[in-house]
């Protein structure tokens, strides 16, 4: 288990959809309570933001990291 990443990685890109979901969830309700407003038009540009998020922690994840020169391995 030594060879194993930390943890730090997965973390922030739970941090950042978590913080995208509050987000989300603030602006649903300030344009569903707004007279005409249209919450769904939110849809694709919080979408958006959730697949950039999610293939970000992908390539990063998948990417094998570089060993600096204070690092073992």
């Amino acid at each position: 288990m030594a060879d194993s990443e930390p943890p730090e990685h997965g973390t922030l890109v739970v941090a950042a959809l978590i913080i995208l979901a509050l987000a989300f969830a603030a602006a649903w309700i300030a344009t569903y309570v707004e007279p005409g407003g249209n919450p769904r038009a939110l849809l694709p540009w919080f979408g958006a933001g959730a697949a950039v998020i999610i293939i970000w922690g992908l390539v990063t994840y998948i990417r094998p990291r570089r060993k600096g020169p204070g690092r073992q391995g």
